[in-house]
């Protein structure tokens, strides 16, 4: 994903922790093993931290543009390449139950989730989430 900063970096499938939410370890880009694989029809979810301990993978995922190319490398060495649709910064408590996120589609999707380090904060989480969405280029 080199146009978001992580050239090189695989994509690692992962599930939920212990308290249900989607949260990869710091420097960790992780692809949601419940949503669909990038590249196959419905929407695949790819979350990474915009910081943790200063900036992280997904540190630059704002200045990605619409229109932007977006290539994404499994860890089986699949590489996917898209384009940016439309991106968004979604309220943490309204992303849990989007259906542009965790819907289903008909064409493939994948939708890059980080933090959204312009919102506000409290207790050391910010309050929303940047969502970028893609499709196949």
């Amino acid at each position: 994903m080199s146009s978001v900063g992580i050239a090189g970096e695989n994509v690692v499938p992962m599930g939920t922790n212990s308290q249900g939410q989607i949260y990869p370890p710091a420097r960790t880009t992780m692809w949601y093993n419940r949503s669909a694989q990038p590249g196959q029809n419905g929407i695949a979810v790819i979350a990474g931290h915009v910081t943790y301990d200063g900036p992280d993978n997904f540190y630059n995922l704002r200045n990605v543009g619409v229109g932007s190319a977006v290539s994404v490398t499994c860890t089986n060495g699949k590489t996917v390449d898209l384009r940016v649709t439309g991106k968004e910064s979604v309220p943490k408590t309204k992303l849990t139950t989007d259906q542009r996120v965790w819907g289903g589609s008909a064409t493939p999707v994948v939708t890059l989730v980080t933090c959204d380090n312009t919102s506000r904060m409290i207790n050391g989480h910010y309050l929303n989430n940047y969502v970028v969405w893609t499709r196949p280029a």
